[in-house]
């Protein structure tokens, strides 16, 4: 089931942009022709990042073999901006980047991180539209994420003004099958599968939320201690 979970994240990733497209089609407009480049490109990274998935089924149970090389956050999280951004923002929600330029490189695997984002993001975007619905507001969503630096780290924050979580199951967020989302709608395995990501290459994950305003998810990466460095290495 972990495993369906992650080629699910690509295949979601598709979706949104062929919707995108089905969308512009419905409406009978023209897609810029920078769009549709844009679209079909991410299309065919996520093609290609599925198949990478695929190819570490493998592997899957041998943590030793998943590589680290040497990774701008940054960039993991505009590649998921670009693939996620324009359908956030026809939900009538803000995507906002807040990126420190200045942070150092982390070690970890480009593709995992981004999945790691995406998921939260995601999630980040079901919890506004349940406050939506519950309190029947018309004010817009708001996600915003944030890197810095911290002595010998690298944080990422992912804030959110949705629905929150009770204090009550906030360290139940983290157990596998574990949802508070309707039946057939989630398998409790997202915040699991990120929590597994993070730890492989030595991060922490935290949670910081309030029933009713939001919810914010701290990431911290240990920097990487030499930014030339690309090759494999075993996971401690």
């Amino acid at each position: 089931a972990g495993i369906a979970h992650e080629i699910n994240q690509p295949l979601n990733a598709i979706k949104m942009g062929s919707e995108y497209l089905c969308l512009m089609q419905e409406k009978k407009q023209a897609v810029p022709p920078k769009d549709l480049n844009l679209v079909l490109g991410e299309i065919s990274s996520q093609v290609t990042r599925a198949a990478e998935i695929v190819s570490r089924l493998k592997t899957f149970s041998r943590k030793v073999d998943f590589s680290r090389e040497v990774v701008d956050v940054n960039a993991c999280i505009l590649s998921v901006h670009r693939i996620i951004g324009r359908q956030i923002a026809l939900q009538n929600i803000d995507l906002v980047l807040d990126l420190d330029k200045t942070i150092a490189p982390v070690l970890a695997h480009g593709n995992r991180l981004e999945q790691v984002f995406f998921n939260l993001i995601t999630n980040a975007r079901d919890a506004i539209n349940e406050r939506i619905e519950a309190l029947n507001i018309t004010d817009p969503g708001k996600i915003v994420i944030k890197t810095y630096p911290v002595t010998h780290l690298v944080g990422i924050d992912i804030e959110d003004n949705g629905a929150g979580i009770d204090p009550d199951i906030t360290e139940s967020i983290f157990e596998s099958f574990y949802t508070t989302k309707p039946m057939g709608e989630g398998l409790g395995l997202g915040l699991p599968i990120i929590t597994g990501i993070v730890k492989d290459y030595n991060g922490t994950i935290t949670v910081s939320s309030r029933p009713g305003k939001g919810t914010v998810f701290t990431i911290l990466f240990p920097v990487s201690t030499d930014g030339s460095l690309t090759k494999e290495l075993n996971t401690p």
